[in-house]
């Protein structure tokens, strides 16, 4: 069962990769119905894959291999996330012109990395307990029901990205049963300056008698 989570993984990467090259090539050709065809598809694999690396995931691998590589990991899923995102605008539209075709392909190209690369994740999925490994199996289970979009997991993915908590503490707060789920940002280094603007001032007659010692 562990294994068979890591394969469907990798596996669901390379049935994105395949999607989005099939993408492009109908962008390049200017081929709406099979453009529009494969960004339906894109979206199909995409949202509860995407949505299952950043809520359940990336979580998990941030507990064995820290915050700052994943952090990492979770800005270069929130790009990743946006382009698709945008890739779903485009079948929308009642015709693809060839400056949005182009813009299409771009977008595609943008998400080809993310999705060509599953080996690094899968070596670091090697190193997580096979208890891990099951319960992400039934999270990816449970994504896959869910009726979910790209834009609502580019949304989620941003707001991951741009906050400074630590990952593996979001999913912590979120085991604990708290309502929100969105990571706040934690305070600026400059937060203790500015809080120790509010502390209580010296009183007068204090200060004046700090002078008069001076003296």
């Amino acid at each position: 069962m562990p294994q068979e989570f890591v394969t469907i993984f990798t596996d669901e990467h390379r049935q994105m990769r395949e999607v989005l090259l099939d993408l492009i090539d109908a962008f390049e050709n200017q081929d709406q119905e099979r453009a529009l065809e494969a960004i339906v598809e894109m979206e199909t694999l995409a949202a509860p894959h995407f949505h299952h690396e950043q809520t359940a995931l990336y979580p998990a691998l941030a507990e064995v291999h820290g915050d700052e590589q994943i952090d990492e990991l979770l800005q270069e899923h929130a790009d990743a996330v946006e382009a698709a995102a945008q890739l779903t605008d485009l079948a929308a539209q009642d015709s693809l012109d060839e400056e949005a075709a182009a813009y299409g392909a771009d977008l595609a190209r943008q998400l080809l990395p993310h999705v060509s690369e599953p080996d690094e994740v899968a070596v670091m999925l090697e190193v997580l307990e096979p208890k891990t490994k099951k319960q992400l199996h039934k999270a990816h289970r449970e994504a896959k029901k869910k009726a979910i979009t790209l834009k609502a997991v580019a949304k989620a993915a941003a707001k991951k990205a741009s906050g400074k908590k630590p990952v593996r503490k979001a999913a912590a707060k979120a085991k604990a049963g708290t309502a929100k789920r969105s990571v706040k940002p934690a305070a600026s280094k400059g937060g203790a300056k500015r809080a120790g603007k509010g502390a209580p001032k010296a009183s007068k007659p204090a200060a004046r008698e700090r002078k008069q010692s001076r003296k």
